[in-house]
């Protein structure tokens, strides 16, 4: 997954959980987040651009401006119009999303919790005694229900289903995530090529070689509406053409005929582009809606979930800013 500091309105859950990553590699033992840079496009004066390099510059962090020539100089490799620039975030890297989790789990795990493997298939709240989960495991799918005192929902395009009376505020797409061969190796992270971020203006960006050895990761930034449960059917023909496309065009030394490898992927998008991370009663908490970008955030959205959850939020950083995520901005 991608981290980057450009693009957020405030640093402080991003700072935060770069700290909590770092600190989860050294007790993992793993490398989790590799720095590679990132470049964002846009025409010299783009507005979007200025906000958050405002935003950069008066939290003292580094970045740069790159004229068209200065991004042909820098990565010959790559093709793009004249009248675009780009904004330089150092920052910029990539998690190990499976790395990350089995972290996260391992920790979990010495620190006394429990990890069950399953399907939930109801969470049931009862304000007076807390919280009923009924979930499946096993190949003969039995039913379980666990009760607790408290539950936080963080189950994805699901959530809706566990909890409808989100739905209004949830949609559900697909996408894909595709893999293009690179013979030439110049899009490399040890070639030194950045992540590209083109979603505001081609709806795609794409992560350096280094998930797979020789294969260039390129994803379409959103992609028709479907059901979780069947989203292995839905049309995603037309969005690998645009990035087919997007490839052929402007990184011209990939193998751009067809994909390797075609992944789906889904994001669960709110109205406003921002989650939702909220109480909804004495008993539950959820955070969902993060619109294809809360990986990276979620060291900081999951201390923001248990804070919520023990009745904590308080003491939570300013910067945090739990109100802007509340349901009820609705």
């Amino acid at each position: 997954r991608a981290f980057r500091l450009l693009g957020d309105d405030t640093l402080d859950r991003l700072d935060y959980s770069r700290d909590r990553w770092r600190s989860l590699e050294a007790a993992s033992g793993q490398s989790l987040l590799v720095t590679t840079g990132l470049i964002n496009f846009g025409p010299d004066g783009d507005p979007y651009l200025g906000k958050y390099m405002a935003v950069l510059e008066q939290g003292g962090r580094e970045y740069a401006w790159l004229t068209s020539e200065e991004i042909a100089s820098r990565y010959p490799m790559l093709r793009y119009p004249a009248e675009w620039g780009a904004v330089w975030d150092p920052s910029g890297g990539i998690l190990f999303a499976y790395r990350c989790l089995s972290g996260v789990q391992s920790g979990f795990l010495a620190a006394g919790g429990r990890v069950l493997t399953g399907r939930v298939v109801a969470v049931e709240i009862d304000d007076k005694s807390g919280a009923r989960v009924t979930f499946q495991t096993g190949s003969n799918e039995s039913s379980q229900t666990g009760r607790f005192d408290r539950v936080v929902v963080a189950a994805g395009p699901w959530t809706a289903k566990l909890l409808p009376r989100l739905s209004p505020f949830l949609q559900s797409i697909a996408t894909p995530v595709t893999y293009w061969r690179d013979p030439s190796g110049e899009y490399s992270i040890a070639n030194g090529c950045p992540i590209l971020f083109n979603a505001r203006l081609t709806d795609v960006y794409a992560l350096p070689s280094c998930e797979y050895p020789g294969l260039v990761k390129v994803l379409y930034h959103g992609g028709p509406e479907v059901d979780p449960d069947a989203r292995d059917v839905a049309g995603l023909e037309w969005y690998i053409g645009r990035v087919s496309e997007y490839v052929r065009e402007h990184l011209p030394l990939t193998d751009s005929s067809q994909p390797v490898i075609v992944e789906p992927c889904m994001y669960t998008m709110t109205p406003d582009g921002a989650p939702i991370i909220a109480r909804l009663g004495p008993s539950l908490v959820v955070g969902c809606g993060f619109s294809g970008s809360g990986f990276k955030h979620s060291p900081a959205t999951g201390m923001m979930l248990a804070s919520l959850a023990i009745g904590d939020e308080d003491s939570l950083p300013e910067g945090f800013e739990v109100p802007r995520y509340r349901l009820d901005r609705f």
